[in-house]
């Protein structure tokens, strides 16, 4: 019996005229989101994949957590240049922390960990998986194909091929949906979401559940909203106490006005420099947005 499928449609995976890859992405599923079981099932996930101790003080000897703080954030900026779906950084970034809590390395691996992690969080959580080529030249090829293909291997077997990880992102979606204030202003989700994508970059949040960290960057993003809520009804779906929500909501606003406080200079010296013509005959390799090898670890 022959079950291949020989369908050819168009822009199926491919790039299109505008040299973007095509991704229809599903919008909300209510019915899905408001469902009394699902949040019950990702506290229970969460619980199953946390981590419970710093694995810097106590497997890591090579790495430090700044060197953690530069490759999230490369992570990151590939994935927004790539425009891939909004789970798989954060999957990608928990892939990372799960295996350094198991397995000490050196820090000359730990972009190759980064890539290789990029690369099965595109698989498990998009239609069109991030190219090991692709990820290989965003490293000015200092990671090797055959590398990756080799730590991929190693990795989910690390992870016990449990690839399935409640992250932050998660939550995000069903507390919304539970909240009449959280359905009425779309905007909150927009920065929620962009506020979580830059927790997963921080270190000293590296113990915090996904939960607790969807509660504060949804309570940061309706703030600055000037959004009327109430962190206590967020807390009680999430079982989180209202304290340790309040403390994450406020690091989360510093980090927020420390963040844009480091663009504006950037910006403004963007705005005067003249933009530099490249020539059409050249062929150019996708460029670093944060290059980790300029960075001396």
């Amino acid at each position: 019996m022959d079950l291949s499928c020989g369908e050819n449609l168009p822009n199926s995976g491919n790039s299109s005229s505008s040299g973007r890859t095509d991704m229809c992405v599903a919008g909300p599923d209510r019915a899905l989101d408001r469902n009394p079981h699902l949040l019950t099932n990702l506290l229970s996930l969460e619980r199953f994949h946390a981590l419970h101790t710093d694995y810097f003080q106590h497997v890591q000897i090579d790495i430090q957590p700044f060197m953690r703080k530069v490759v999230t954030t490369w992570m990151l900026e590939v994935c927004e240049e790539q425009q891939c779906e909004e789970q798989v950084f954060p999957l990608a970034v928990s892939y990372v922390d799960r295996f350094l809590a198991q397995v000490a390395i050196s820090r000359q691996q730990l972009q190759l960990l980064a890539v290789t992690a990029l690369l099965v969080a595109s698989k498990f959580r998009q239609c069109h998986a991030l190219s090991i080529d692709l990820l290989c030249a965003y490293t000015d090829s200092s990671v090797l194909p055959h590398e990756v293909r080799q730590w991929e291997m190693m990795l989910v077997q690390r992870l016990n091929w449990q690839l399935s990880i409640a992250t932050a992102f998660d939550f995000v979606e069903p507390l919304l949906a539970r909240e009449p204030w959280g359905r009425l202003n779309p905007l909150v989700r927009t920065h929620a979401l962009t506020l979580t994508s830059v927790c997963y970059t921080e270190t000293e949040l590296l113990l915090v559940p996904p939960s607790l960290i969807a509660v504060a960057c949804i309570t940061a993003a309706a703030r600055g909203l000037r959004v009327r809520m109430c962190v206590s009804d967020l807390c009680l779906l999430t079982r989180s106490p209202p304290v340790s929500a309040e403390l994450v909501a406020r690091y989360v606003e510093k980090v927020l006005a420390r963040e844009t406080q480091a663009q504006e200079p950037r910006m403004r010296l963007n705005e005067v420099q003249p933009v530099k013509q490249s020539s059409s005959n050249q062929t150019q390799l996708p460029d670093t947005p944060t290059d980790v090898q300029d960075v001396r670890f």
